[in-house]
């Protein structure tokens, strides 16, 4: 089992410590944890800018320090990948390049939570939206779009929760826009990242998965690699749900996972 999508305590909405991640990892017979934590705000003035979102930019040392402790203590019974989870914000990368460049990082999950101006998990995003399927169509295809972006950024070697704009809205899961769709998994594999299939959206209004399961076949269809995400904000979701996300991706077609060291990508069989 694989998971490459953790939070904890520093990021200001998720609960435990690092360590506690990996004894539940353990627990659980996982071989490959990524601890992923939040970045800080690095385009913001302020150390904390968002305090219930991200840590302050001067906890990031002892976060990627304590990791790699980690790392190192149980390298033995678990492989421990050191990561981050990066907000994408158009025109406003250099700062999180430069800052992330100087750590020992093995990859970096490249999110769109800020869309249009607002938390993609906004419910009042909804209310005064008429809910013509036209509507959520073309909403749902410039989100599409911005996470083709963000894959095109280069900066990021895992796409997470490429469909989360449906976590408080579920009836945008099922909405069809087939054209962004493939422009966005066609920019996922041309930059030579992967996407992840999310088991976060049980703690959403939505319930299921991101991606859709119509995403993951055509993500099959485009030979775009996928990694298992929990996205886990409490120890006990590490992995939650791997067994079924593994059946239905055998179904569809695929056989591996990656994961990386140090930005190289490699293939795990898929169980």
């Amino acid at each position: 089992m694989i998971d490459l999508h953790t939070h904890h305590e520093r990021c200001g909405h998720a609960t435990g410590s690092l360590r506690d991640y990996v004894t539940a990892a353990l627990d659980k017979g996982v071989k490959v944890l990524g601890l992923s934590d939040h970045t800080p705000m690095f385009a913001e003035e302020a150390d904390h800018a968002l305090p219930p979102v991200a840590m302050p930019k001067s906890e990031f040392p002892s976060y990627i320090a304590e990791a790699l402790a980690l790392k190192e203590e149980f390298a033995r019974s678990i492989e421990i990948l050191v990561s981050t989870e990066a907000d994408f914000f158009r025109g406003r990368m250099d700062p999180y390049s430069r800052e992330l460049a100087g750590y020992p990082l093995d990859y970096v999950i490249g999110s769109v939570h800020m869309f249009e101006g607002r938390d993609i998990f906004d419910t009042t995003r909804w209310e005064t939206l008429e809910d013509g399927e036209d509507e959520l169509a073309a909403i749902k295809g410039r989100y599409f779009r911005a996470v083709a972006e963000c894959a095109r950024s280069g900066l990021f070697q895992v796409m997470g929760h490429v469909d989360a704009l449906k976590g408080n809205h579920p009836e945008l899961g099922t909405v069809p826009a087939p054209a962004a769709a493939d422009e966005m998994l066609r920019a996922i594999r041309d930059a030579g990242a992967v996407m992840e299939v999310n088991t976060s959206g049980g703690t959403k209004m939505h319930g299921g998965w991101y991606p859709e399961h119509d995403l993951l076949e055509r993500a099959h269809h485009f030979g775009v690699p996928l990694t298992f995400a929990s996205d886990a904000h409490v120890p006990e979701r590490v992995c939650d749900q791997y067994p079924d996300v593994v059946r239905v991706l055998h179904d569809i077609g695929f056989r591996t996972w990656t994961v990386f060291r140090r930005g190289v990508p490699r293939t795990v069989p898929l169980a």
